[in-house]
C-alpha cells in the first residue's frame, strides 16, 4: 500500500487537494482518503498543498506549507506542529532519531537528530545552507536564512545507514547534484552531478535511483563510482509514441519494490490525458512501463511513500 500526495497546479481550491492511498498494484485500485488533511478552521486555501509524506509506525506525517501534520493510517487528523519560517517544504523524514525537512523556498535543510555517539544521548540541530553547504549550528534561521532564495530547489531526501541523501534540482541552470550527510561524522559529501531538474533519491545497496525529470528518464547512480545510467520510459510492447513525453508529463515520486519502480507522472501540459496525472509501474528487469493508472481529477503527484507491502494487506481494514 502506498500513500500519495497530489494536488492541482495553479489552482487554489482546497477541494482539489487530497491524500490518496493507492492500494493494489494489480488493479490500480485507489481511494481518496482525505480531501483536507487539516481541520476546516486551519485551512488556508492560498497555502494549502500537502507535499512530502512519511510513514512512521501507525501514523503518516505530511508536510503542508508551514505545518507538519500527523494523521492516522486512515487519513484522520491527529495533530500538527508549525514549522517556523517554512513556506514550501518538499520531502521530509520523520523517525524516532531523525527529523529532517527540506525548506525548499529558502534553499535550506533543517535537521534534528539524536547523537548516538554520546551518552547520555542528546539531540543536535543543524541548518544546512545549500548555497554554501555549511553546517550552521544552534543559530537557526538567523539573518539571511529568513530570505526566500529558491535557486537550487532542494527537493528530495532519503535516510539510509546513518546517512541522509539529498538532491538539488537546480532549476535547469546546471545539472542536478547529489550529496549525503553522514550523521556519524557530521560531514557533507558530494556524490556527483547528474541529470537535469531531477527529483527523488532512493537507495538500494550501492545504488541511488532517481528521476531525470527534464529528460523523462529513470536513472541509477553507482555510489562508489558516481557513474550512472538512465532509460526513457516507454510502454512495454508499444511504439515509441506511447512513451512518457516531457512535453506532457514531468516525473516526480519514486518507490522501489521487488518487481517494480513506481513513479509519479504529473502533467506539464494540463490539457493532456484529460487533466489526470498518472502512477506508472515500471518492470525492474525490462525497464518498460507495464501499467499506468490515472489519478482522476488531479494533475500533480507530489510524493509517494510505501506504507506496507501491497500483497500482504487486508485492504478493507484501511478503508475509512
Amino acid at each position: 500500500m502506498l500513500s500519495i500526495t497530489v494536488s492541482n497546479r495553479r489552482q487554489k481550491n482546497e477541494t482539489n487537494r487530497a491524500i490518496i492511498c493507492f492500494f493494489n498494484e494489480n488493479t490500480g485500485e485507489y481511494k481518496v482518503i482525505k480531501e483536507n488533511v487539516l481541520p476546516d478552521n486551519l485551512i488556508d486555501t492560498e497555502k494549502y498543498k500537502p507535499f512530502g509524506c512519511y510513514p512512521k509506525g501507525e501514523f503518516l506525517f505530511v508536510a503542508n506549507h508551514d505545518k507538519l501534520i500527523k494523521l492516522d493510517r486512515k487519513g484522520e487528523y491527529v495533530s500538527h506542529i508549525t514549522l517556523n519560517n517554512f513556506e514550501n517544504p518538499h520531502q521530509i523524514i520523520v523517525t524516532d532519531d531523525v527529523k529532517c525537512f527540506t525548506n525548499t523556498d529558502k534553499d535550506l535543510i533543517e535537521l534534528t537528530y539524536t547523537d548516538l555517539k554520546e551518552l547520555p544521548t542528546k539531540d543536535k540541530k543543524y541548518v544546512i545552507d545549500i548555497k554554501t553547504l555549511d553546517n550552521v549550528k544552534n543559530d537557526l534561521y538567523a539573518g539571511p536564512y529568513l530570505l526566500k532564495d529558491d535557486n537550487h530547489h532542494v527537493n528530495s531526501l532519503c535516510l539510509n545507514d546513518n546517512k541522509i541523501y539529498f538532491c538539488l534540482h537546480n532549476r535547469g541552470s546546471k545539472p542536478s547534484q547529489y550529496f549525503y550527510i553522514d550523521l556519524l561524522t557530521e560531514q557533507i559529501h558530494h556524490i556527483c552531478d547528474y541529470g537535469n531538474s531531477s527529483h527523488n533519491c532512493e537507495i538500494e545497496g550501492d545504488f541511488l535511483y532517481t528521476l531525470n525529470t527534464r529528460e523523462a528518464c529513470l536513472a541509477c547512480i553507482n555510489l562508489k563510482t558516481g557513474k550512472g545510467w538512465e532509460t526513457k520510459l516507454v510502454d512495454e510492447g508499444a511504439e515509441d509514441y506511447l512513451k512518457i513525453d516531457r512535453a506532457d508529463y514531468f516525473l516526480r515520486g519514486l518507490v522501489l519494490t521487488k518487481n517494480h519502480f513506481i513513479i509519479g507522472a504529473s502533467l506539464t501540459n494540463t490539457n493532456a490525458n484529460n487533466g489526470n496525472s498518472q502512477i506508472l509501474f515500471v518492470d525492474r528487469e525490462t525497464k518498460k512501463i507495464v501499467n499506468r493508472y490515472d489519478i482522476e481529477g488531479y494533475n500533480c503527484v507530489n510524493d509517494i511513500k510505501q506504507l506496507y507491502e501491497t500483497e500482504e494487506i487486508d485492504l478493507e481494514k484501511y478503508l475509512p
